[in-house]
């Protein structure tokens, strides 16, 4: 009879093998929590603005803009030990940046993010390394706020440290000038010249980035300016997409449309420019009244290969080259960059090139769809103040919670098929949209 006790051996040493390695992946899959995996991953995407039916589609049937939140999503999901986000808000309405900058603030690991959103940074950033001039500056324990005033303070006390040593060499030199070839005074002259050659050279400071939006005056008109009774929309007849809206602006107003992304805020936006028409309800207006519309999309309407004085001549025509360029430099396109072909010219650099444009429509209605998108935090605030002194009125879409702050005192809120008033702030939206998501039950922190 054949001897299989070195075959039953083998057997069984396999069979450990193949245990161990159970062991191992059931000891993974625990430490993963993979029976919490799918509601987990359901909870991230909610907070990200999917709702139930849009976490069943096939990722492609998704638009760009979708995609980016699934990538974000899973980036989330993952839990790396560092997490890299380069300008995650861009994409995101203002309750999925709420969901987003909850969740950061508690993440167990190292999170690295380039971002423009100052309201975003102060509530997630715990240190800011602000790249600039080729080297990295730190601030330690310094959310946005408190690493732009201590920047700020830097920058004076290096001007005040320049200023004074310039002063100082100038006072030597002086000395030196005069009596270096007096008898009498020449040692004295040699002393202050080895004191001027030990003084370390400073650099002087950076020039102070500033950027200037200025839009034109205003031509007054009696109210009422433009109105909304009792809108509705839909593309089609059994699906409407907003219904029963009343919106009213006059020229002093100052408004913010919120809401999530596919409600129909940008479809508000063209009901009311007339670029699309309801299906029920009145829109009307002052017949003088002339408006500005800035789109979300708006490079795609310049012509890359003209010139920013180029295209502004031929579609504003009746100007100088020299007034355009002027026209131009009231929104920071200064020197020859007015003369460059746009192709070569920043994504914000573009904005205020369609912003210059927007100026020479001489608007009384200023209708921005997401105005600061490319817009670096100093073109922004710029952009703020202009739109505060602008004697017109303004209606914003916006996700960047500081410009809404910053200009608009009346917000409304786009969502559930119509858009409504909001009797409160931007802080006090944001934490509304906070409390709904824990109450659905969606992870607001990690």
């Amino acid at each position: 009879m054949a001897d299989t006790s070195g075959e039953s051996a083998k057997i069984d040493k396999q069979r450990d093998g193949l245990d161990q390695t159970l062991s191992d992946v059931q000891g993974k899959l625990a430490e993963m929590e993979s029976d919490k995996a799918e509601p987990r991953a359901a909870s991230i995407l909610a907070g990200l603005g999917f709702s139930q039916e849009r976490q069943q589609y096939a990722t492609k049937t998704f638009s760009g803009g979708w995609r980016m939140r699934l990538a974000l999503a899973r980036a989330l999901f993952c839990e790396p030990d560092l997490l890299l986000l380069d300008e995650p808000s861009n994409m995101l309405d203002v309750p999925s940046i709420t969901f987003l900058s909850n969740y950061l603030q508690t993440y167990p690991s190292t999170v690295l993010v380039v971002s423009h959103d100052r309201a975003f940074l102060n509530e997630v950033a715990t240190d800011i390394i602000h790249q600039h001039s080729e080297r990295l500056d730190y601030y330690k324990g310094a959310n946005f706020d408190t690493f732009y005033n201590t920047k700020e303070e830097r920058r004076k006390t290096a001007q005040r440290e320049y200023e004074n040593q310039m002063a100082q060499r100038q006072h030597l030199q002086a000395f030196i000038d005069k009596f270096r070839y007096n008898a009498a005074k020449s040692s004295e002259a040699q002393s202050r010249i080895k004191k001027l050659e030990k003084m370390p050279v400073l650099e002087p400071p950076e020039a102070v980035y500033t950027v200037k939006f200025r839009f034109p005056e205003v031509e007054k008109l009696s109210p009422p300016i433009i109105q909304m009774s009792n809108v509705s929309f839909g593309y089609t007849k059994d699906n409407p997409l907003l219904k029963n809206v009343d919106l009213d602006v006059q020229l002093d107003s100052r408004i913010g449309i919120v809401g999530p992304n596919g409600a129909g805020k940008t479809t508000a936006l063209k009901l009311l420019i007339g670029a699309l028409q309801p299906t029920s309800g009145l829109i009307s207006q002052n017949p003088r009244l002339r408006i500005g519309f800035f789109a979300q999309h708006h490079i795609d309407a310049l012509d890359m290969s003209a010139s920013a004085v180029g295209f502004m001549a031929a579609k504003y025509p009746g100007k100088s080259d020299e007034e355009y360029r002027r026209h131009l430099g009231a929104f920071g396109i200064t020197g020859m960059t007015g003369l460059q072909k746009m192709g070569l010219l920043s994504g914000g650099q573009k904005s205020r090139v369609a912003f210059a444009c927007l100026g020479l429509t001489n608007p009384h209605i200023l209708v921005l769809d997401e105005p600061s998108n490319h817009l670096d935090i100093e073109a922004m605030d710029a952009l703020s103040l202009a739109l505060r002194n602008f004697e017109g009125g303004v209606l914003m879409v916006s996700h960047d919670v500081t410009m809404l702050q910053n200009v608009c005192t009346s917000l409304w809120v786009c969502d559930n098929g119509t858009v409504t008033h909001f009797e409160g702030t931007v802080q006090q939206y944001k934490k509304k949209i906070s409390d709904q998501a824990g109450d659905a039950g969606v992870a607001i922190q990690h």
